[in-house]
């Protein structure tokens, strides 16, 4: 009994040793705005232990003394949107502080996709060819309809603009024009909603006029990415309506931290740099009476269908109806953009303004406000 009660004392006496001969690592993990990131993973390397943080950014691994030999340990963080980042740790016996800061990722998710039904997927298993726009080359390219932006930066797609006029239409099609009662637009779908791209043709005294569809409300600088669903099997997710393809748009979204402000002017101009050629050889006419458009100095004088009458005489003045139609147009945008927030609470706001002048004399102007 005597023998017994001597083991348990001396193993009652271990134990505050044993406890404190573990290791206790601790810590906080934040982003360089200093906002704390919850759901990190900490790991350490080589003895499978890890932890996750709370919503405050902390964490802590315990490392038991039986493990702790006073070597050298690799301590790394993940997050998602963070590149990830490791410290050399030495284990000692006690406690032991390691924070983290982590830098925002450049690159976007390419193993995750959000799905029309509001659902996060494997690529791979959305059985749709999918392919990643520049939204930087969108800005660049001075294009005020986000679909005529799309020209030259996705392979497969074809854009065909309604003509050179201000607000003028621009249709996509991708892979080809694939049915017969549809007019081959692919489905928009803005931040999870789709959006009527649908273009208003014009009959009877407006024939011929040109109607915006309505992928020109969005501006460029508002998009914070853009992705193509090419193949029909986007008819799985969108019904129908993506059999044609899909666009899917995600709009800017605010950030915490400081406020940010960021302004963009830009002033485009058009210039016609090839007309028709004109023939000075030839008069125009009917039955013997002189109804002249090369000879007409008024401005604005119409052609006729009429056959060319007779010889034009020496030195008569020409006047080229063509090129005088014509004028130097030009785009004038402007963006303001207000961004930030705090740990609760983000905000974006996003104001501009794009006024297109057109090349043709006339009233061809396009005003809009986003």
């Amino acid at each position: 009994m005597t023998i017994q009660r001597l083991v348990a004392a001396c193993a009652i006496s271990l134990l505050p040793a044993a406890v404190h001969a573990q290791v206790v690592i601790s810590g906080q993990v934040s982003a360089e705005t200093g906002a704390r990131l919850a759901n990190a993973s900490v790991v350490l390397e080589g003895l499978q232990l890890g932890a996750r943080t709370g919503e405050d950014g902390r964490y802590s691994i315990t490392v038991p003394a039986a493990r702790v030999s006073g070597q050298t340990a690799s301590l790394s963080v993940r997050a998602v949107g963070y590149r990830p980042r490791s410290a050399s740790i030495v284990l000692q016996p006690g406690a032991l502080r390691q924070d983290f800061t982590l830098v925002v990722s450049p690159f976007q998710l390419s193993e995750v996709v959000i799905t029309g039904a509001g659902t996060a997927s494997v690529v791979e298993r959305l059985g749709t060819v999918r392919t990643r726009v520049d939204t930087a080359a969108l800005v660049r390219a001075t294009e005020p309809n986000v679909a005529a932006a799309l020209a030259g930066k996705v392979a497969g797609i074809d854009v065909q603009q309604q003509s050179g006029d201000p607000g003028a239409s621009t249709k996509v099609i991708i892979r080809g024009l694939n049915t017969i009662n549809g007019s081959g637009n692919p489905l928009y779908v803005v931040d999870g909603t789709p959006i009527n791209n649908q273009t208003i043709f014009t009959s009877g005294n407006t024939t011929g006029t040109v109607a915006p569809n309505r992928a020109y409300d969005l501006n460029p600088d508002d998009i914070e990415s853009i992705e193509v669903l090419k193949s029909a099997a986007a008819a799985a997710v969108y019904g129908a309506r993506g059999s044609q393809g899909v666009i899917l748009i995600t709009t800017k979204k605010g950030r915490a931290g400081a406020t940010r402000y960021s302004l963009r002017s830009t002033l485009t101009k058009d210039e016609v740099t090839r007309v028709p050629a004109l023939q000075q050889t030839y008069d125009q006419g009917a039955l013997g009476v002189t109804q002249s458009w090369l000879t007409n100095k008024t401005p604005g004088a119409q052609l006729t269908g009429s056959s060319f009458g007779a010889l034009i005489a020496p030195g008569t003045p020409i006047v080229d109806q063509a090129t005088a139609m014509f004028e130097d147009g030009q785009l004038f945008d402007n963006v303001l953009q207000v961004s930030g927030g705090n740990e609760r609470t983000v905000f974006f706001l996003s104001g501009g303004s794009s006024n297109q002048d057109g090349m043709i004399v006339g009233s061809t102007d396009y005003y809009r406000r986003n």
